[in-house]
C-alpha cells in the first residue's frame, strides 16, 4: 500500500504570493471595466495588459475590489501585471490599493494608459509627471500623494473638429488606427523587459523614438 506521505514531493505546487520577493515592477493597465467600454480607445491600457498576458501565456489569478492581477517570474524578476476594476476617473483607488497589498513603492508603478497628443502607433515612457489632463492620471497622483512613478502612454491621436473629446475616446477606433495600435502593444513587452533588465532611462531612450 502506497502511503500518501510518500508522494508528497512529487506533487507540483504552485507558488504562493507570500513566496515571491517583493515585486521589481507593478503594471497596471486603466480604462473602464464593463463591456460596453471594452473596444473603445479610453481601454488601450487594457489592450496593452492583455497582449502581455497573452504573450507570456498567464491571466490574471488575483481579484480585489478595485483591481485584478497576476504576479510571477518575468525577465528574471518578479513582476505584478494588473487592470483596474474602477472607472477611468477612480483609478487612482487600483494603484494605491496594489502598491498597499505589494508592499510597493510608487516608483516600481508603471502605469498604461490612452493619450490623445500622442499619433496612434507611437508611445511614451517618462519617468514621472503631471496628470496632463488625464483623468484617469489626475486620480492616481491624488491618491498616491505624488507624480514621481512611470507611465508609458499609448497613442490615440486626436478628435476631428466634429466630434467632441468625450464620445471620441469612448469610441471604437477604426481600423487603420486598430492596426497601428496592435503594432505598438506588440513591442511593449520588449519595453518592459528592457526596464527590468536596462533601466528605465535606457529604456526611453529607445521607445520613445518610436
Amino acid at each position: 500500500m502506497i502511503n500518501p506521505s510518500d508522494l508528497r514531493d512529487l506533487t507540483p505546487k504552485l507558488p504562493k504570493r507570500g513566496g515571491f520577493d517583493t515585486p521589481k515592477l507593478i503594471v497596471l493597465g486603466i480604462g473602464n471595466p464593463e463591456n460596453d467600454y471594452h473596444h473603445t480607445r479610453h481601454n488601450v491600457g487594457f489592450w496593452a495588459v492583455n497582449t502581455i498576458l497573452d504573450q507570456h501565456q498567464v491571466t490574471l489569478n488575483r481579484t480585489k475590489r478595485s483591481y485584478d492581477s497576476w504576479i510571477g517570474k518575468l525577465y528574471g524578476e518578479t513582476i505584478v501585471v494588473g487592470k483596474s476594476k474602477t472607472y477611468m476617473n477612480d483609478s487612482g483607488m487600483a494603484a494605491r490599493a496594489l502598491l498597499k497589498d505589494y508592499k510597493s513603492s510608487a516608483d516600481s508603478l508603471l502605469i498604461i494608459y490612452d493619450d490623445m497628443d500622442i499619433a496612434p502607433g507611437n508611445i511614451r515612457l517618462k519617468k514621472q509627471g503631471g496628470p496632463g489632463g488625464h483623468n484617469g492620471m489626475k486620480s492616481i497622483c491624488e491618491r498616491l500623494g505624488t507624480n514621481d512613478f512611470p507611465r508609458l502612454r499609448i497613442g490615440i491621436g486626436r478628435p476631428s473638429d466634429k466630434q467632441d473629446t468625450i464620445s471620441y475616446v469612448l469610441s471604437s477606433p477604426n481600423s487603420k488606427e486598430v492596426e497601428l495600435i496592435t503594432s505598438i502593444l506588440e513591442k511593449i513587452d520588449d519595453v518592459l523587459n528592457s526596464i527590468i533588465c536596462d533601466g528605465l532611462n535606457t529604456t526611453m531612450e529607445w521607445a520613445n523614438r518610436s
